[in-house]
């Protein structure tokens, strides 16, 4: 298991993240996404979210500013429905604060759209029991389930998904499963269709593939690197086999434990 240099991918002043073709772009015209976890009125993980959807905007050249991002947020959080009467939450500086009556866990899902425009949606949240059941992807899928680490779409969480959509399909179907795990054509190991996979070595350390391997920059995932709680490898998918324990993160659910079936 080799550790690459890290590479980060939530910074919106820092290295542009890859972008597909501009005709791609403009052919395809998906909507950027952030699943979003709003608790106690805040949005968990903010900041991260906010710098991906930034680094992918600009990108793809979709119009967001970022003061404009930030005002509009706020107003749709004060603005979201109350499960039960709350005190209102007091008004500050961050905008993920303003969630006025909204207390228990619920998800949101935000979308950019290629002219700018934005939505939100909320939905309940209920909570994961542990721990989560995974599958291999090339395992149970009839299409083909192996991605391309040089497709600069895996680097941009965007509604066009159509490797992970037969993924979906299938977990819908399979219920009692929480992700399936991808691979890349030399063998190595990616992520899951809605979260990030992790490893532990024989010394106990948790380990996650580089993004060169073909993957999304995680929120979780870079929170949890920048904590030393992780450290980089280049994984395959027989680490994956072999690996002592297992564990899977995504923004909604935290870093939760996982077995293989």
């Amino acid at each position: 298991m080799e550790s690459p240099r890290p590479e980060s991918g939530l910074s919106a002043s820092g290295p542009a993240l890859p972008a597909p073709s501009a005709a791609e772009v403009r052919r395809l015209a998906p909507d950027l996404i952030e699943t979003l976890r709003l608790e106690q009125g805040r949005i968990a993980l903010w900041p991260g979210h906010r710098a991906r959807l930034l680094a992918s905007a600009r990108a793809l050249g979709y119009p967001l500013d970022a003061t404009a991002l930030d005002g509009w947020l706020s107003a749709q959080l004060r603005n979201l429905p109350a499960p039960q009467p709350q005190a209102p939450a007091p008004v500050t500086n961050d905008p993920t604060a303003e969630a006025a009556g909204t207390r228990a866990p619920c998800r949101l899902r935000l979308l950019l759209a290629a002219d700018g425009a934005l939505t939100l949606d909320c939905a309940p949240l209920p909570p994961t029991a542990e721990p989560v059941r995974i599958a291999l992807a090339a395992d149970v899928l009839e299409t083909p389930a192996v991605l391309d680490a040089d497709d600069p779409w895996l680097r941009h969480k965007t509604t066009h998904r159509p490797v992970y959509a037969a993924a979906q399909r299938w977990l819908s179907e399979h219920p009692d499963h929480f992700d399936l795990i991808f691979g890349n054509a030399a063998g190595g190991l990616c992520e899951g269709s809605r979260s990030t996979i992790y490893v532990q070595d024989a010394d106990g350390a948790w380990l996650t593939p580089p993004l060169s391997n073909g993957l999304l920059p995680g929120v979780r995932r870079q929170a949890l690197l920048d904590e030393g709680a992780v450290r980089e490898a280049r994984l395959s998918l027989d680490d994956l086999r072999r690996a002592p324990a297992l564990r899977v993160s995504n923004a909604l659910r935290g870093w939760i434990r996982a077995d293989m079936t």
